[in-house]
């Protein structure tokens, strides 16, 4: 640069350029931090509701046998294909209507053991999940009364049911 003046006002905006870049790339990569968690996000509330739409339509019109992962899997024009489907050819044999009163049946069995196994069911703190102890009632036997009452638990008839699939071949 030849003059030390000069020299020195060079250095000291060099500097202060080399700590606004760095500072301006901090902030790019932030932000694009930021936008990329955003955009996954937005596209898993997309996903989310897409497939909560799927269902609540299924719900309406569609097949009550099949489970909420067949639902969302399927695409709109798959969905409503099926449902046609299951319209055009409704199934009227003995067997189906069995099943149906064995699902009703089973399903005013699991909205019993929820009243039961529910803390906010009645007037606060009077409710059977948290009075059946001052009754002299243990947790196991008020389990082993649900039970014998309403059949076993939502999660342990899934879990037989995995274990059946598994024995059978056809689960992972």
């Amino acid at each position: 640069m030849g003059h030390e003046a000069l020299t020195s006002a060079f250095t000291s905006f060099c500097e202060r350029w080399e700590w606004g870049v760095r500072t301006l790339v901090i902030e790019g990569n932030s932000f694009a931090q930021n936008v990329g968690l955003a955009a996954g996000t937005l596209y898993e509330t997309d996903e989310y509701v897409g497939g909560a739409l799927k269902v609540g339509a299924n719900s309406l019109l569609g097949n009550p046998y099949a489970s909420e992962e067949e639902i969302t899997q399927m695409g709109w024009g798959e969905l409503a294909q099926k449902n046609i489907d299951a319209y055009r050819n409704p199934d009227y044999s003995k067997a189906s209507f069995e099943e149906a009163l064995e699902n009703s049946k089973q399903g005013w069995k699991d909205a019993g053991r929820d009243v039961m196994t529910s803390r906010w069911a009645g007037p606060m703190y009077l409710n059977p999940e948290n009075l059946h102890g001052a009754f002299g009632v243990d947790d196991a036997q008020y389990d082993q009364w649900l039970d014998d009452t309403f059949g076993p638990s939502p999660e342990d008839r899934a879990k037989a049911a995995e274990q059946q699939a598994q024995q059978d071949g056809d689960a992972p």
